[in-house]
C-alpha cells in the first residue's frame, strides 16, 4: 500500500525520457526503435525518444544524467556498478528494468578467401605474420570491450595485430559491412541481436562471406571468465552466411537507469513494457525470449524500486 500512496503523490507531469539503444545499423537500434513505437500513446504522459549509443557509453551516460534508460549487456553492467575493467571506478547508482530482454549471440563474419582458413583458425588470424584484418563496433560499446578480450585471449593486443602488418577497424555494422566487402579488412566480430539487419547485409555484396563459429576453447573462456551462455546460431537464421548450426556464446540484454529516476517513472515504463508482452515478438524475435518471472533475478545491478513495483503488481515478482 505504501508504494500505491507514493506512486499517487507523484505529480503528473509530462516525462521525456531518452531510450539509448546502439549504433545505427545494429540490432539494438533497431530494436529500441521499434519498443518505443509499440509503447507509444499508451501512456500519454510518458514520451520516449530514441538515441543512437552503445552498452559502455549507455552506462556513462546515464550516470551524468545525458540518458534516462539504456541498452547494455549483464557482463557490462556488472563490471560498471562495481567498477570492474574497463571502468575506473564504480556507478552505484546504477538500476535496471530487468535483464533478458534479447538474448545476442556474438557473430563472426569471415571473408571466404581470408587467409585464417577458417573460424577455427582465428587465434592464427590473430596472432600469426601477416597480420589479421578485424572489425568490431566503436570503442564506447560492449562489442569492442569484448572483442578486446578475445584478442587478449590469445596473447595479442591491438598494437601487436596492427606491428604484424594486420588492421583492426572500429566502426558500426553497416560501415563494417561496407569495408568486408571492399577487401579492406576480412573479419568483423560483435554481438547483436539475433536476426540482426546488419549482418544479414554482409551476404549481400561482391565478396563470398561466411557467418564463422566460434573456436571452442574461446567460448569455453567467455563462458568461464565473463558468464556468457553458449549456444548456437540456428541454420537458415542468414541466408547466404551459413547452412548449419554456428557455435557462438550468447550475452543478456539489460535496460539500464539510474536511482535518480523517480520510482513512479521507472514504475510507469516497466509497467507499460510488462503490458505489452505479446507484442514484444513483433519489435524483434528476440523478445520472445523474455521472461518476466525471471527477468528481475540475478540482475547484474539493483533493480529499480519502481521496476520492482510494477513486476509485483503484474504478478511476476513476490
Amino acid at each position: 500500500m505504501a508504494d500505491r500512496t507514493e506512486q499517487a503523490r507523484e505529480p503528473v507531469a509530462l516525462r521525456e525520457l531518452t531510450w539509448l539503444g546502439g549504433n545505427p545499423g545494429d540490432g539494438w537500434y533497431e530494436m529500441t526503435g521499434g519498443l518505443i513505437r509499440l509503447l507509444e500513446g499508451r501512456d500519454p504522459a510518458l514520451h520516449l525518444t530514441l538515441a543512437a549509443g552503445g552498452g559502455r557509453e549507455n552506462l556513462t551516460r546515464i550516470r551524468d544524467g545525458a540518458g534516462h534508460v539504456g541498452m547494455s549487456t549483464d557482463v557490462v553492467v556488472a563490471a560498471a556498478y562495481n567498477g570492474g575493467p574497463p571502468f575506473d571506478a564504480p556507478m552505484p547508482a546504477l538500476r535496471v528494468l530487468g535483464t533478458g530482454w534479447s538474448a545476442l549471440p556474438y557473430n563472426l563474419l569471415r571473408a571466404a578467401d581470408a587467409g585464417a582458413g577458417s573460424g577455427s583458425r582465428l587465434g592464427e588470424a590473430i596472432t600469426g605474420r601477416p597480420g589479421g584484418r578485424f572489425g568490431a563496433p566503436p570503442e564506447d560499446t560492449t562489442d569492442e570491450l569484448m572483442f578486446r578480450a578475445v584478442v587478449g585471449h590469445y596473447g595479442a593486443t591491438y598494437a601487436r595485430i596492427r606491428a604484424c602488418g594486420g588492421r583492426v577497424l572500429l566502426d558500426g555494422y553497416d560501415a563494417l559491412v561496407r569495408a568486408l566487402h571492399a577487401g579492406e579488412i576480412d573479419h568483423v566480430f560483435g554481438a547483436t541481436t539475433l536476426p540482426s539487419p546488419g549482418i544479414a547485409a554482409a551476404a549481400r555484396g561482391v565478396r563470398r562471406v561466411e557467418l564463422a563459429p566460434l573456436p571452442a576453447d574461446l567460448i569455453a573462456h567467455l563462458a568461464r571468465r565473463y558468464g556468457c551462455t553458449p549456444g548456437a546460431i540456428p541454420a537458415g537464421t542468414y541466408p547466404g552466411l551459413h547452412t548449419a548450426d554456428v557455435a557462438t556464446c550468447f550475452a543478456a540484454t539489460v535496460l539500464v537507469v539510474s536511482a535518480e529516476l523517480a520510482d513512479g517513472t521507472a514504475y510507469a515504463l516497466t509497467r507499460l513494457l510488462l503490458g505489452a508482452l505479446d507484442g514484444l515478438p513483433g519489435v524483434h524475435p528476440s523478445l520472445a525470449g523474455f521472461n518476466p518471472a525471471t527477468a528481475w533475478r540475478n540482475v547484474p545491478a539493483p533493480l529499480h524500486p519502481g521496476a520492482a513495483h510494477a513486476y509485483r503488481e503484474a504478478g511476476f515478482m513476490a
